[in-house]
């Protein structure tokens, strides 16, 4: 692969780079971005999949929606955070040099550009949709058919009548309501059923047709109140702040208080009010003054709200969706031998949702009726309602192994969900550890003790995402299967370590943290560096959703300056500033946007030409580093660890169809194919790589990129 020149910009105005010491003189602004900024550009690259007319009509559907439920996400998270230290202090300053107000007014800035963006994008997918056959109806004034088919298949609604200048009632977060203004009175109708609003129509004259309720009510608002003068009426939806507070060290139960924590949820101050309407107007303004906000939180579009329910509609046709995935089983398992032979003769590396996360599944339910397996070790974060990795644990439980897992009961909005599972398998006789107080367990490893001729083999799962058998088939995620001693006794002792509450110590291989992975990390960047100082090359390459954390930024900085040639593919957040010279420009940042959400963490050190890989959960953030127990595992196998670079980070960084390129101002600009380079679409080509039977026969189709 070539790579691509970085035209880098100057930071100083004479011939030569600038000196360390004049870099560390720099503006926090000059080094870093905003992370919540950098944030909302990744949305904007999402947005711009919805924009695309060559991707399918409800696959540009489903990335608008995508966009939408991104964007509430954040502000019930990251906004809602950034609001509370406003209120705390006038004094902090984020890493970019920016205090919390600045961001805030930054943030909505942006967030108005980019709903801006979404409701004209919207309207050509909108448009593209009719054109292939379905029609979502978004104005009933002048539409008098499709009246009596809503009013037959109207939801249960919630209608509470106020007067000015009453408090409206307790509002449901993420609900879709209707504000209906009168003389001295107002009224408010809830949808009390989110996915209800979408109501489906017949078709008509071959078009599948169908009606967002809420602007259906909002436009026969007077044929509903017929008794009352209708002045203005108008749909709406509330954010509420989604943080939950506990006290780790508090005597009582982490799961009392984790359950009283999602409950304050529902009333929680409000972060955000969205009002679909095509103009500010006097309701708005009253409601959000009643709801307790400033004019910044109110953000008024001539938008439909919640695109999330418009996800529901299916394909009438073929090409109106990607084809779909068809995860396949590598050849070493389509033979009769037992998962365990199979890994037993070499390490298996498993890339989600290309290869198929039943083997995972199939691996665990085999140690659950395996005779020769005594213990099972697990970490669950999230996982789907109906888990079929629940069931095997559950199974083996009842096979008298002895099982013990560890299921984050802080997983954010899946709390509810892994409380339950880890009350079904405390039930089922499966041991659950106690949980870590502040620290969240996100790690992903399974362990398997199974006795083999006498002695205990360590049978391994190791993976950067989750064990859920739904977002396996649409995040990118790689696992290694292995029965490498050393690795599966630190396995173990990993688990040991959660099972008694301590600080796990003594690992060589694994990097975990809050113990050693970030100070590990850290070496590693700098062992490229003193490398390349002393005429070796340095080379560093790193995949991850998100890089923040101060130090690995500066490190990778020095790396830079030093002469170190570094690759980094980052999905989402990225404070680090490429390509400015004397500082950064031997980084460039890829951000791949495709079909699936890219989630997998590698990390390569070429190390001197022993070239180092690890694969992990953790992303380069202080929250990874210091807030959660993560794992880093190495890729011991030659033919493997060529792959990963070779393959799978080579055709990440070829990638000229789905790729965006992070400039040093902070701007994304797609990547093409230039006149003499073929087109390159990494999904797609290990999709099919997946079913050519790419580890026995097609490494040497491999992407070559500078080790």
């Amino acid at each position: 692969m070539t790579r691509s020149k970085i035209q880098p910009i100057r930071i100083d105005e004479g011939p030569s780079a600038a000196p360390k010491a004049q870099l560390a003189g720099l503006r926090a602004s000059e080094r870093f971005f905003n992370r919540d900024l950098s944030w909302l550009a990744f949305n904007d690259r999402v947005l711009s999949e919805a924009a695309d007319p060559t991707v399918p009509s409800l696959e540009r559907l489903r990335f608008a929606t995508i966009v939408s439920s991104n964007l509430d996400e954040f502000f019930m998270v990251r906004v809602a955070e950034v609001a509370k230290v406003a209120r705390r202090s006038s004094q902090h300053r984020f890493l970019d040099g920016m205090s919390a107000r600045q961001a805030l007014a930054q943030i909505r800035e942006h967030a108005l550009r980019q709903k801006s963006r979404q409701a004209v994008v919207l309207q050509d997918v909108l448009a593209a949709l009719k054109a292939d056959g379905i029609e979502v109806l978004a104005e009933f004034l002048d539409e008098k058919g499709p009246d009596a088919e809503i009013q037959e298949r109207l939801p249960r609604l919630r209608t509470v009548v106020r007067r000015y200048p009453e408090p409206p009632p307790p509002l449901v977060s993420e609900r879709i309501h209707v504000f209906v203004r009168f003389p001295r009175e107002y009224a408010i109708v809830t949808i009390e059923e989110r996915d209800a609003r979408l109501v489906s129509l017949s078709t008509k004259d071959g078009t599948r047709r169908y009606a967002l309720l809420e602007r259906w009510i909002a436009d026969r608002a007077e044929d509903l109140f017929c008794d009352r003068e209708v002045i203005e009426t108008f749909p709406f939806k509330i954010i509420r702040d989604a943080d939950l507070r506990w006290r780790p060290d508090d005597e009582g139960s982490l799961e009392d208080q984790i359950l009283e924590a999602v409950q304050r949820r529902l009333s929680a101050k409000v972060a955000r009010l969205e009002v679909d309407s095509p103009s500010y107007s006097e309701g708005a303004l009253f409601l959000a003054t009643a709801l307790g906000l400033d004019s910044s939180a109110l953000y008024r579009f001539d938008l439909p709200l919640d695109l999330r329910t418009l996800a529901r509609i299916e394909a009438t046709k073929p090409g109106q969706r990607y084809p779909p995935i068809e995860p396949q089983v590598p050849a070493p398992f389509r033979s009769p031998s037992s998962t365990f032979e199979v890994v037993r003769r070499k390490d298996i590396l498993l890339h989600h949702p290309y290869d198929s996360f039943d083997i995972v599944v199939k691996f665990l339910e085999a140690a659950a009726q395996d005779a020769g397996v005594r213990r099972i070790y697990h970490t669950l974060y999230r996982t789907s309602q109906d888990s079929p990795i629940m069931g095997a644990l559950k199974l083996a439980a009842a096979n008298g192994k002895k099982v013990t897992a560890y299921v984050e009961i802080k997983a954010r909005f899946d709390e509810l969900n892994n409380l339950r599972w880890a009350e079904e398998l405390r039930k089922s006789g499966v041991r659950v550890v106690r949980h870590l107080g502040r620290f969240k367990v996100h790690s992903k490893v399974t362990a398997v003790a199974r006795e083999e001729n006498g002695a205990e083999v360590i049978y391994s799962h190791l993976g950067t995402g989750n064990y859920h058998p739904v977002t396996a088939r649409q995040y990118t995620d790689l696992g290694l299967l292995t029965a490498d001693p050393g690795l599966g006794r630190e396995a173990l002792s990993y688990f040991e370590s959660l099972d008694k509450g301590r600080r796990p110590e003594g690992f060589l291989e694994l990097l975990v943290a809050p113990v050693n992975l970030h100070d590990e990390m850290l070496r590693l960047i700098r062992e490229e560096t003193r490398n390349q100082k002393s005429g070796a090359r340095g080379r560093i390459i790193a995949k991850m959703n998100s890089l923040q954390d101060p130090e690995l930024v500066e490190a990778l900085y020095e790396a830079s300056n030093a002469g170190v040639k570094i690759d980094l593919l980052v999905r989402g957040i990225c404070c680090l500033r490429p390509g400015i010279a004397g500082m950064s420009e031997n980084i460039r940042v890829v951000s791949v946007v495709d079909r699936f959400l890219e989630h997998s963490r590698i990390y390569y050190f070429r190390a001197g030409g022993v070239r180092k890989i690890y694969l992990s959960s953790a992303d380069w953030m202080p929250r990874n580093f210091y807030s959660r127990y993560e794992v880093a595992f190495p890729v011991k196998d030659a033919t493997l660890k060529r792959y990963i670079h070779d393959t799978i980070l080579g055709k990440g960084l070829a990638d000229n169809q789905k790729a965006w390129m992070l400039k040093p101002d902070g701007s994304y600009a797609r990547v093409h194919a230039g006149p003499a380079t073929s087109p390159v679409r990494s999904q797609a080509f290990f999709e099919a790589l997946a079913r050519s039977d790419y580890r026995d026969t097609a490494l040497e189709q491999r992407t070559k990129v500078a080790a």
